[in-house]
């Protein structure tokens, strides 16, 4: 029995020591997954603390941004206000006489500047800067009424395509006083419809005369300008001998002697009803008022001869001295 008992105790003991250690490495096994859930579970507090930090820090900022706003918002309705102060009129109280046009834009002003700093640009305000006697910020455009001017009558002018005479009347029988060149300008005083004269200021002289419609481009109103009656017919003065009569001629040497050709011409002048023109004192040809020019007869000439050529104005009253020219081959 002795020694059964000692076998027996030394097994318990032994299994007691077996059950004992499977009991304390269940222990620490238990212990260890403690320890890292614990672990995690700091770990988790440290990154909600760090977080909470971090959002403390971030909202100090904005705090301080938004303080910073505020300042630069106070300083610059200050300097508005003192600057419309300065544009009212002296001796009225700035901030009693300021227009709601101008408090609206202080407004808007205000709120752009409260805007975050991350948050999309508001739209673009439709107040503009107030004018004084505008209405601002009404749904309709105000509106100014407009003067309409009603045209008045332009002063009826002229121009001529063409170098005119400006008579007393309206033809050549009337007294030549004037003539209207091209690219001149002359003002219209009065008509004659029936005759298609026009009364003009003279452009030579004090006065008026007849200028004909014929080479006239008339602009302005002509409607009101009165109708003038035609002068009594003048008795017609003997007309003026013409002034620089010049011969363009033409010789030809056929061996023997000389072909001649070409044309004479010479200046106009007044009170003419036409012009005769003479070869070697014979009447040769005869051209009406306003010609100045004449052929040369087709003559032979022998070296050294020539002829003359002679021209006359005439009219109803009588006829002016002849003015000649000699002709030479060569």
């Amino acid at each position: 029995m002795g020694v059964a008992a000692q076998k027996i105790n030394s097994i318990i003991k032994t299994e007691s020591s077996e059950f004992e250690e499977v009991i304390e490495l269940a222990q620490i096994k238990w212990l260890k997954n403690e320890v890292k859930d614990h672990s995690q579970n700091i770990e988790q507090r440290l990154s909600i603390d760090k977080w909470k930090l971090l959002c403390e820090n971030r909202t100090n900022q904005k705090k301080s941004k938004m303080f910073k706003s505020k300042k630069i918002l106070f300083s610059m309705v200050i300097l508005i206000i003192v600057i419309s102060a300065c544009n009212l009129p002296g001796g009225q109280p700035p901030i009693s006489n300021a227009t709601p046009d101008l408090v609206l834009t202080i407004t808007a002003q205000a709120l752009l500047l409260q805007t975050p700093l991350n948050s999309q640009p508001p739209p673009e305000s439709t107040l503009t800067p107030a004018v004084p006697g505008q209405v601002i910020g009404t749904d309709t455009p105000a509106f100014t009424a407009t003067t309409t001017l009603t045209p008045t009558s332009s002063i009826p002018m002229l121009t001529v395509s063409a170098d005119t005479n400006c008579r007393s009347g309206p033809n050549k029988d009337y007294a030549y006083l004037g003539v209207l060149l091209i690219n001149e300008t002359a003002e219209i005083v009065g008509k004659n419809t029936v005759t298609n004269y026009w009364i003009i200021k003279n452009p030579d002289a004090v006065g008026t005369c007849w200028l004909w419609g014929n080479y006239a481009t008339v602009s302005g109103d002509t409607s009101k300008l009165a109708e003038v009656p035609i002068p009594p017919t003048p008795t017609p003065s003997i007309p003026d001998a013409v002034k620089n009569l010049k011969a363009n001629k033409i010789c030809f040497f056929n061996g023997v002697s000389y072909d001649l050709s070409g044309f004479i011409t010479w200046e106009d002048g007044p009170n003419e009803a036409g012009y005769r023109i003479f070869v070697n004192g014979e009447l040769f040809s005869t051209v009406a008022l306003n010609v100045t020019s004449s052929a040369i007869p087709n003559l032979v000439l022998a070296p050294g001869g020539s002829i003359k050529m002679s021209v006359e104005a005439y009219n109803s009253t009588g006829k002016s001295p002849q003015k000649s020219v000699e002709i030479f081959c060569p």
